[in-house]
């Protein structure tokens, strides 16, 4: 049965002479794995060229419960989309997030408010000139709502130091091993307190922001099965400085 979605691309392999196996994170299913039989061909369709991470498509696909690999019919770019690809400049978050979603998303159930989430950090990372440096940050943690171990934003001078086991901020005397610091748990409480529309206030050193990007990495490999090395890390962190 063929059926319209809209979906998110997390990544593209060769297979075969022709064709590509596509993974996506569409609003109808969740996170599923396609062929497009002939895709790199001269005569087809659906271009390879739309299937870049993070890409947002309109697509009408075949799907049967229980495949694990479904078909992509047609594909083109969403028209909630305003333009047809990233800037240069912004390839190495777009390849970082990717990495990060591909590893944290389940299958195969479609979820409408993660993936608007998703689509509307989508949109704003390609509408705007100046990514605040504190984007990926807040995407993040955000994106940790939907994962079932967003932080508890109790900070307070007392509570200062944040408890990467149980998601919340704790006191001195309660702190171990798996707590942040002082300054990075009340880098991680800004962040929590801030809109996306707002995060160019927030001003922090490149130091700082790895730091808590490390705080970050570690507090999802705690929660969420499966994390592992990002191999896009370090090149992301490079050409962040």
């Amino acid at each position: 049965m063929i059926h319209k979605t809209q979906a998110i691309i997390l990544g593209l392999v060769k297979y075969g002479e022709t064709s590509l196996i596509v993974h996506a994170y569409t609003e109808k299913f969740g996170k599923q794995t396609y062929m497009i039989k002939g895709g790199r061909s001269k005569k087809s369709r659906t271009k390879a060229n739309l299937f870049q991470p993070l890409s947002l498509l309109d697509m009408n696909v075949s799907h049967r419960d229980g495949k694990n690999i479904q078909m992509i019919k047609e594909a083109q770019f969403s028209e909630l989309s305003p333009h047809l690809n990233f800037e240069i400049a912004k390839n190495p978050l777009v390849l970082f997030l990717a990495e990060v979603l591909s590893k944290v998303l389940r299958e195969e159930e479609g979820d409408l408010q993660l993936f608007s989430f998703l689509s509307n950090h989508i949109i704003y990372l390609i509408q705007v000139d100046d990514i605040p440096k504190a984007y990926h940050l807040s995407f993040l943690i955000n994106l940790t709502r939907f994962l079932g171990f967003y932080p508890n934003d109790n900070w307070s001078e007392e509570n200062s130091y944040f408890d990467l086991d149980n998601a919340v901020f704790t006191r001195l005397d309660n702190r171990h091993a798996h707590c942040l610091n002082s300054n990075i748990s009340h880098l991680l409480h800004l962040i929590l307190q801030t809109q996306l529309s707002a995060l160019e206030t927030l001003d922090m050193s490149s130091e700082r922001l790895k730091a808590l990007l490390r705080a970050i990495l570690n507090f999802y490999a705690l929660h969420s099965h499966g994390f592992t090395k990002l191999k896009s890390l370090s090149v992301f962190e490079d050409l962040s400085d």
